[in-house]
């Protein structure tokens, strides 16, 4: 009897805490939850001049073109996951006195929103970039990224090497992961860049003994 007695407690202490924690997880969320904005609404906050929409294969992509128009090799900034192109403000608004500045956000991140075709790979990607400089005039540029805009932007000079003059590279994606275990985070949201908060596999493979010569081939210029 004492025995059913102290299961009984136990059983109700236990579902006493379990309805406290779910209460608490419920009234957290009512508290924070907010309705989910559309581009039009965010726009008004995070892309005011001089931000501009430019459609370019199916994308509606969010870009700031800042500076001299002269110059023709202009610097073009890419950001890296979770980010947008605001991650570049310090040096956009150190260089532009000096040089065109170009960013954008990138297909499933910031204001430009999800792929139309749901595709997303370094080789989009690096289409997507290089259908943005045949939009702006751009032949050539300086071409500069972070994480993963920077394994776009080797993987755009090994691609299109005429198109690139010099390459700026910040803890650029690229080189094989060695960890022996992947954050639980990474795991539950790889692949799912749509929802900007992907961790993409795909910017940290392997670099084949080609794409590392012709890569230190382009430093070497």
């Amino acid at each position: 009897m004492s025995m059913r007695k102290t299961m009984l407690t136990a059983l109700m202490i236990f579902g006493g805490t379990l309805a406290a924690l779910v209460l608490g997880l419920a009234v957290l969320v009512a508290a924070n939850w907010a309705p989910e904005k559309s581009v039009e609404e965010l726009a008004a906050r995070w892309a005011p001049p001089p931000s501009t929409f430019i459609a370019v294969d199916g994308f509606n992509v969010h870009v700031r073109d800042e500076g001299l128009r002269e110059d023709k090799n202009p610097i073009v900034l890419l950001h890296g996951t979770g980010s947008s192109l605001h991650a570049w403000e310090g040096w956009a608004q150190a260089l532009k006195s000096q040089r065109r500045v170009i960013r954008y956000d990138l297909s499933g991140f910031g204001l430009t929103g999800p792929s139309p075709d749901g595709t997303y790979s370094l080789d989009a990607d690096v289409r997507l970039l290089i259908a943005i400089l045949d939009r702006l005039g751009v032949t050539r540029c300086v071409l500069g990224g972070n994480s993963l805009g920077g394994a776009i932007a080797w993987r755009t000079a090994l691609a299109h090497p005429a198109r690139v003059e010099k390459l700026i590279l910040v803890d650029a994606g690229g080189y094989p992961p060695h960890a022996t275990s992947v954050p639980l985070g990474f795991r539950l949201t790889r692949g799912c860049r749509s929802s900007a908060l992907s961790w993409s596999t795909s910017c940290h493979t392997a670099w084949s003994s080609r794409d590392f010569a012709a890569f230190t081939a382009i430093r070497a210029r």
